[in-house]
């Protein structure tokens, strides 16, 4: 818990309204409440700030007038957010052998694994040798967990789910805010990992934590080996996704969706149900109608793609130009 004249000064911000008023957390600018602590990087979010129940916001000045609640003002807002994460992070009580809170009596726990403070797993799950499971990890019924897997702090996962070796689950999502000199801070993800019941998941897939809410694999889900899945996203019941595809943060898929292998998904789009994404396909804008896409260049000799490149990049002009001449053949 920090009081906002402490974050004011860690942040190097102009603090408007009460120094001594105490945040519990951060949050989302939607889902914030009254004693929490959010940000708006953008004018185009002023009417979600008017309407925030935030208990402060960190802004600057052109959203003055827009925020009602406590203001931290300050002229990097993205960079001023990723300090203030690294205080609200969480951090591990327990590196090495079973903490005498962990409640897995009804679970069978092969050796040399790691179980921290609080971790709950249930009935008839079988844990794989040399796993680690961090502090506050809840896992269901009749799961199956493989050998070297991570589950990190906070991680929720339901029950029937089948996890391979090597799968990282709460990972660091990959955010970075930059300073003026160039220099990169990280953000601190302080979100979870919540597995809904029956997902299966390959061997060596990561999945990370969400940078304030949680990354959600819904009901269902089918993830092959070596998948990314980045902080925020939300993968919607029984959708099933090919081997070495990444998911950027903050793209949602529906539900019953499939998508081929070294598919890549980019950051903050939305895919509806039933869409069918085929191998390799690099998709860059939200899809809003169910069917087939398919977004890739056929193969071809690397010469032969150099020649084709330089016409893909004049497609416009020749568009232009080819629009003039039918104008002035039909004004013939």
């Amino acid at each position: 818990m920090q009081t906002l004249g402490e974050i004011a000064v860690l942040i190097d911000a102009e603090l408007i309204g009460d120094a001594n008023f105490k945040i519990t957390g951060l949050a989302s600018i939607e889902l914030a409440q009254s004693k929490q602590l959010s940000y708006v990087v953008s004018n185009k979010y002023a009417s979600q700030l008017t309407n925030s129940l935030a208990g402060a916001v960190i802004i600057n000045k052109s959203l003055k007038d827009a925020c009602k609640a406590n203001a931290l003002i300050v002229t990097d807002v993205y960079l001023a957010f990723a300090k203030l994460t690294h205080k609200f992070k969480h951090k591990i009580s327990h590196t090495s052998g079973i903490h005498a809170s962990a409640n897995i009596s009804q679970a069978q726990v092969s050796d040399n694994c790691t179980i921290g403070k609080n971790v709950v797993i249930g009935k008839d799950t079988v844990i794989g040798a040399n796993t680690v499971i961090e502090d506050n990890a809840i896992i269901g019924n009749n799961c199956s967990i493989g050998s070297n897997v991570s589950i990190l702090q906070g991680s929720v996962i339901g029950s029937n789910v089948i996890i391979a070796s090597g799968v990282v689950i709460g990972s660091e999502g990959f955010g970075n805010a930059r300073d003026v000199n160039k220099h990169w801070h990280t953000i601190a993800h302080l979100g979870n990992v919540v597995i809904d019941d029956d997902v299966n998941i390959g061997a060596n897939t990561t999945i990370d934590r969400g940078t304030l809410e949680n990354t959600h694999i819904h009901r269902g889900v089918r993830l092959d080996n070596l998948i990314q899945v980045a902080h925020n996203v939300i993968i919607g019941e029984d959708s099933a996704i090919a081997a070495s595809c990444a998911i950027a943060g903050s793209a949602t898929i529906g539900k019953r969706c499939m998508i081929g292998g070294m598919a890549g998904i980019i950051g903050h789009i939305n895919i509806c149900d039933d869409v069918i994404i085929n191998a390799k396909s690099v998709v860059n804008k939200s899809i809003t109608v169910p069917g087939m896409y398919t977004g890739i260049m056929p193969l071809m000799p690397h010469k032969k793609w150099q020649i084709v490149s330089i016409w893909l990049t004049k497609l416009d002009k020749i568009t232009r130009y080819l629009n003039i001449k039918l104008k002035n053949l039909k004004g013939n």
